[in-house]
């Protein structure tokens, strides 16, 4: 936020797409949005990484392929060496798998291409406050997966979460927001944002993805618990 003018500052984006026609159209979409302020745009994954280094986006919004290059991949590095960079998926594939590997690459978002651009911009807002946003058509698919055990890893966990954390992970799970959490648990949204940034430090992770894996996993051990001790 600006000291002087006590305004905003705009969130500063950098699109990724191989076609050059995606690109001209969300710059030209986007850039009508003074919230938003496109910093760069990059074709290949060697000019995605070069932009993130020259212009230090706050939100990328990326395809799933970037030429012969994967997004899911480019996510991945993205996520792992920026941390604080929120990714946005923007793309014409809606395979269920793709969307399953971008979340678990860290993605905060994945938009289709039949997205209105007043969608796609308030997206790209939802994903710079750390939140989590999901194409409407894709949100039962997510739901049916993280139900099914879908987000669980090799990696298991020691069963000692309490019911309230558990409840709060597992709406967290189900790619509710802090505001819709909040609504459902008749919770003022800064008391959910400080209880879920307390289990984040406990748990030793920063992402809502790893947030819904470690729920999983808590229910995987503690349904096995309940089922031995018949």
């Amino acid at each position: 936020m600006d000291k002087l003018t006590g305004r905003r500052e705009p969130i500063r984006v950098l699109l990724i797409d191989d076609s050059v026609l995606t690109l001209h159209g969300l710059k030209t979409v986007l850039s009508k949005n003074s919230r938003l302020d496109i910093v760069g745009v990059a074709r290949t994954q060697a000019e995605a990484l070069a932009a993130i280094q020259n212009h230090s986006p706050q939100v990328v919004v990326l395809e799933v392929r970037v030429g012969q290059a994967s997004g899911i991949d480019l996510c991945k590095t993205i996520r792992e060496s920026h941390p604080n960079i929120g990714v946005l998926f923007f793309t014409a594939h809606d395979d269920k798998n793709l969307l399953h590997s971008a979340i678990l690459a860290g993605a905060q978002g994945y938009l289709l291409k039949t997205a209105a651009a007043d969608v796609v911009a308030k997206s790209i807002e939802v994903v710079a406050t750390g939140e989590a946003i999901m194409d409407q058509q894709l949100t039962q698919q997510v739901i049916t997966w993280v139900r099914n055990g879908g987000l669980a890893g090799q990696q298991r966990i020691p069963y000692s979460c309490s019911k309230d954390d558990r409840q709060l992970l597992s709406l967290v799970a189900l790619g509710k927001t802090n505001k819709e959490i909040a609504q459902e648990l008749n919770l003022a949204p800064r008391v959910v944002s400080t209880r879920l940034q307390r289990i984040y430090k406990r748990l030793k992770i920063s992402r809502r993805s790893e947030a819904a894996r470690y729920y999983v996993h808590l229910e995987k051990d503690r349904h096995g618990l309940e089922g031995g001790s018949h």
